[in-house]
């Protein structure tokens, strides 16, 4: 095992999980030519919300990453949060970066696992445990690397166990996080003991990231959980969602009020024949046809909003366009035999934004807005909303899906139809 090196450290930096993550040695030789090399990722700091569209940066965290190459992508990983932080394809990033400058939000709200709120560094990780971003979005998670004929892989893990959360340096959260009526911090989601695997994969010729994500329940006996894959896009006013989605769910009533009502017509989410999952049994919602919220910044909210793929995700990706002819696809197979189901996450339109009143709400949720732009959509398995835990069986669970960059075609003038084409052809023969 190679020791992890210590983090080079500039300024003031937030509070954060005191775990250590442990590194794997790297492979002696690549026998498909599929490298990883070892190098370094900044991730900046602003001292407050008050600070985020002002800057400046007060903190830097120079830390160990990871880069696989195949000669066509460049996949970059790190240990905070087990995240993939960079795509890049002929030298152009696919995701989005906060390179203007992270900082905790949404402190003592009772929103977030923790009590010192969310960061918002970018890229994709996996949501461990519970939602919003899962317990362990601060926590250096556990690296192991991989190389045989076929290709090369990168290899996350963490495990829910009591010494971890105790590493957490920090109280846990209340509110949906604990059974009703009951007071203990995070009772809806206690130990689990599981293992959470999130494996990053390079195969020679390919121009698309193939990726694992497992939840493995080491006991005997069924446990209660999430687990998601939170991705974020850069995105601009042209930037359209691209799927064959035909509706979509709203579950949450301040995502109602301050998005639909009075925009987006909606029906009660009541069986019919597109919903016979028992997954659904005693869930609640509204229903909504998906075609005037296709433009993230464009939804009709200055404090955001939350929408989900009704009842499974249609067709095999969920795209979305940067508003300059690229864009990116999670493709993965989603039937109504193997269902798969989107969460989506949009700040929505910048016109009715404004920070100040943002800081005055209780609590000021939507101060959190970064400086620049993304899009986020969330994909799972296994879990069909937040606060919807899923029953593992013991052993593992897990789902295979693929990071897809798309280098033109999507220009900002086409209608949807003409982008669902696009992508339809860019993704033909992945699965």
């Amino acid at each position: 095992m190679l020791k992890r090196t210590t983090a080079e450290r500039h300024g003031s930096l937030p509070l954060r999980s005191r775990r250590e993550g442990t590194v794997g040695s790297l492979p002696p030789a690549f026998p498909s030519h599929v490298i990883i090399t070892r190098s370094t990722y900044v991730l900046t700091f602003v001292e407050s919300v008050e600070t985020i569209s002002t800057g400046p940066i007060v903190g830097r965290d120079v830390v160990d990453c990871w880069i696989l190459d195949n000669g066509r992508l460049e996949v970059k990983v790190i240990q905070r949060g087990g995240s993939v932080v960079s795509i890049e394809q002929g030298g152009r990033e696919y995701l989005w970066q906060n390179k203007a400058g992270a900082t905790y939000f949404g402190a003592s709200s009772n929103t977030f696992p923790l009590v010192r709120g969310l960061i918002l560094h970018g890229g994709i990780h996996v949501g461990a445990v519970t939602p919003e971003h899962g317990l362990y979005y601060d926590t250096d998670w556990d690296i192991e690397f991989a190389a045989d004929d076929g290709g090369s892989s990168i290899i996350l893990k963490i495990q829910d166990t009591e010494e971890n959360r105790a590493l957490l340096a920090d109280t846990l959260s209340t509110g949906e996080f604990s059974i009703p009526g009951s007071p203990i911090p995070m009772g809806k989601y206690p130990v689990t003991d599981a293992e959470f695997v999130f494996t990053i994969r390079l195969q020679p010729g390919e121009d698309f990231v193939r990726i694992e994500v497992a939840l493995v329940n080491t006991r005997t006996t069924p446990i209660d959980a999430e687990i998601w894959l939170p991705q974020t896009y850069p995105v601009s006013r042209d930037s359209q969602i691209i799927s064959h989605q035909v509706k979509r769910r709203c579950k949450d009533d301040w995502v109602y009020q301050a998005m639909l009502e009075g925009n987006v017509e909606v029906s009660e989410m009541t069986p019919d024949a597109r919903h016979g999952l028992p997954q659904y049994a005693g869930k609640h919602g509204l229903v909504l046809e998906t075609s005037d919220l296709n433009k993230p910044l464009e939804w009709p909210t200055a404090v955001g909003g939350i929408l989900y793929d009704y009842p499974w995700r249609d067709g095999p990706y969920h795209a979305v366009s940067f508003g300059d002819g690229r864009g990116a696809a999670y493709v993965s197979v989603s039937t109504p035999e193997d269902p798969h189901y989107t969460k989506m996450w949009s700040w929505g339109s910048p016109d009715l934004y404004d920070r100040r009143e943002a800081l005055a709400k209780t609590p000021p949720l939507p101060a959190g807005r970064p400086r620049t732009a993304y899009y986020e959509p969330w994909a799972s398995r296994f879990n069909t909303g937040f606060f919807e835990p899923h029953r593992f069986a013991p052993g593992a669970s897990s789902w295979y899906a693929y990071i897809v960059p798309i280098d033109s075609g999507l220009g900002p003038e086409k209608p949807q139809a003409e982008l669902r084409k696009a992508v339809d052809q860019r993704v033909e023969g992945i699965l």
